[in-house]
């Protein structure tokens, strides 16, 4: 497989602008652009929480694909890199939006991956793809970790909101239902608890973890 330098080299300046794309959908939960989060971050947060979460699941035996996960979140929102997504709020209010932004997804993770060979364009549109079928538990822990890492920023902002409320209720904790491997769910419904008791409905809470003895 051959790899154009030149190429990837504007491939990964592409990749920058990730920097500059606002998740908007934010403003509806009680933000303002300069409190918001970008897509480049919350690909890192989401990314990141994937990796450890997968460690978790696979400290007393192995359960699921940590590579995959990996990849999943690290791409998981990259068709909306121009132009962002329809917010949660929106979607659910006009279902039907949701089949022209994923057109419009479709066209930009086109656009983007036109830069790669194709075998790669290949395995990264397939990794795209997989992460909103959930039809794995690996997709669905990617998943899982996008619409909590949002949680979390909400919580890291100290945003008090019927909305944020609502979606952790609707979306984060029924989504474990839907985990294939009772194992990896009996551990995500552990987790998602200690996230009840120490994290949701609590604020800003880094400076009280790194004091406390």
């Amino acid at each position: 497989m051959s790899i154009s330098s030149e190429n990837l080299s504007k491939f990964f300046s592409l990749m920058e602008v990730a920097r500059e794309q606002q998740q908007y959908g934010f403003f509806l939960a009680g933000l303002n652009n300069k409190n918001t989060s970008n897509l480049a971050e919350h690909h890192y947060l989401v990314t990141m929480m994937g990796w450890i979460l997968c460690e978790y699941i696979n400290s007393d035996e192995s359960l699921i694909n940590t590579d995959a996960v990996i990849r999943m979140c690290l791409i998981h929102d990259l068709g909306e890199l121009f132009g962002g997504d329809v917010s949660a709020p929106l979607s659910q209010r006009y279902p039907d939006l949701k089949t022209h932004a994923r057109a419009f997804e479709t066209a930009n993770l086109d656009m983007i991956t036109s830069f790669l060979p194709p075998q790669i364009q290949l395995r990264l549109k397939m990794f795209h793809a997989n992460a909103g079928l959930k039809d794995t538990d690996e997709a669905i822990v990617s998943k899982f970790v996008d619409l909590l890492e949002m949680h979390y920023f909400l919580e890291h902002r100290s945003i008090v909101s019927p909305q944020k409320d609502a979606f952790y209720a609707k979306y984060i904790h029924p989504l474990l239902q839907e985990i294939i491997d009772v194992r990896i769910r009996e551990k995500l419904e552990t987790f998602l608890g200690d996230v009840d008791r120490y994290i949701n409905n609590k604020g800003f809470q880094a400076g009280h973890w790194v004091t406390e003895e």
